[in-house]
C-alpha cells in the first residue's frame, strides 16, 4: 500500500485530482525535480475532499516531519476558491488534534507551522480552470482562433454554454484541431484529454517556459524553499 507521506518527504502539494497531479509532476521534471525531491504529491478527490484529506493526514506518524504544506485548487466560476480552502482548514481544526495555520491571503505563506500556503489557478482573481493556464500558452495559434469560432457558432444558435465545461471542451477540441495537422505524430490522434497535452510530438520545445506557468513554477519553489527559524518570525 503506498504511504501517503512516505520516509523523507517534508513537503506536502495537495491537488484536487488526476489532471493537477500530472500537470505537477511534468512541470516538476522541467524545474529539476526527481524522487530525491522531498515533495509528496496528494490528491483531495475534488474540493469538497480537503478537509477529510488534511484529517487523514495529520493522524499520520510521519506528518510530524511536514514544513510545509501547499495546497491548489481552480478558481472554477463565480465561487471564491480561497475561501473555500480557508473554509475547509477550519473544519479540519474543529475535529483534528493538531490545528494547521490559516493563511490570509493567496501565495503569501503561513507565519505558523507547519506553514501552508495556496494557490489557485488560472487566479484568484480570474474564473477558470487548469486547461484555461494551458490553453493561455496556445493564445496565438491559429487553431485556437478556429476553436474559439467553433464556440462562438454554438452560442448563436442557442445552446448555453456551461462555463465549467466549455474549459475542457475548448482544450480538447483545440488537441484534436492540432491532431489532424501535419504536425501529429505517432499515436498523438489518440490523446484528447489534458494530462495528454504533455506528450503531444507538436508541444513546443519552450512550452514550460511560458509565462502562463511562472505563478505554478514559483509556489513550487516556494514549497522547497527552508522555513524561517521561529526567532525569524518574531522578528518579522
Amino acid at each position: 500500500m503506498t504511504q501517503l507521506i512516505p520516509e523523507g518527504k517534508t513537503r506536502l502539494l495537495l491537488l484536487e485530482g488526476r489532471d493537477d497531479k500530472e500537470f505537477f509532476i511534468q512541470l516538476g521534471k522541467h524545474l529539476g525535480f526527481d524522487d530525491s525531491t522531498p515533495i509528496q504529491i496528494v490528491e483531495y478527490g475534488g474540493k469538497n475532499g480537503l478537509a477529510q484529506r488534511l484529517y487523514q493526514l495529520t493522524k499520520l506518524e510521519s506528518f510530524g516531519a511536514v514544513t510545509r504544506i501547499g495546497i491548489v485548487r481552480d478558481s472554477d466560476f463565480g465561487t471564491d476558491a480561497f475561501r473555500s480552502i480557508q473554509d475547509a482548514i477550519q473544519k479540519h481544526n474543529k475535529n483534528a488534534h493538531i490545528n494547521l495555520p490559516i493563511p490570509n491571503t493567496v501565495i503569501e505563506p503561513s507565519s505558523e507551522k507547519p506553514i501552508v500556503s495556496v494557490l489557485i489557478l488560472p487566479t484568484a482573481s480570474r474564473d477558470g480552470m487548469l486547461e484555461d493556464v494551458v490553453m493561455d500558452v496556445f493564445d496565438d495559434d491559429p487553431v485556437t482562433i478556429c476553436v474559439d469560432n467553433y464556440f462562438d457558432c454554438i452560442r448563436k444558435s442557442g445552446v448555453a454554454i456551461l462555463e465549467h465545461k466549455l474549459s475542457k471542451a475548448r482544450l480538447r477540441a483545440f488537441i484534436t484541431g492540432k491532431n489532424v495537422s501535419d504536425s501529429a505524430k505517432g499515436d498523438d490522434s489518440e490523446k484528447q484529454y489534458l494530462s495528454d497535452t504533455y506528450k503531444m510530438t507538436w508541444l513546443p520545445d519552450d512550452f514550460w517556459n511560458h509565462p502562463a506557468f511562472d505563478a505554478a513554477k514559483a509556489f513550487l519553489k516556494q514549497l522547497l524553499a527552508e522555513p524561517p527559524q521561529q526567532t525569524d518570525i518574531l522578528k518579522s
